[in-house]
């Protein structure tokens, strides 16, 4: 996996929040994992309908916020809530 184009977790996540916002889709959370899975970016979509509607585009939208490459999609987890 290669990423980091944020220095640390906090922009990160905070980039991705900004351009879920402008993209207008609904999200509950976006932060990352805990303990060994702590480089993951999570980002939950509230209901399965919306996870249904916006998965793939938020997948898409974050690795070209975040940089992030490689397996597992660069580490990013879509969940629905």
């Amino acid at each position: 996996m290669t990423w980091r184009n944020f220095t640390n977790h906090r922009d990160e996540t905070r980039a991705v929040k900004q351009a879920l916002r402008e993209a207008n889709i609904p999200f509950t959370r976006v932060g990352h994992g805990t303990g060994t899975a702590w480089a993951w970016l999570e980002i939950y979509l509230g209901n399965p309908e919306n996870y249904k509607l916006y998965a793939d585009l938020v997948r898409r939208i974050a690795k070209q916020v975040t940089g992030r490459t490689g397996d597992y999609d660069g580490d990013i987890l879509v969940l629905a809530q």
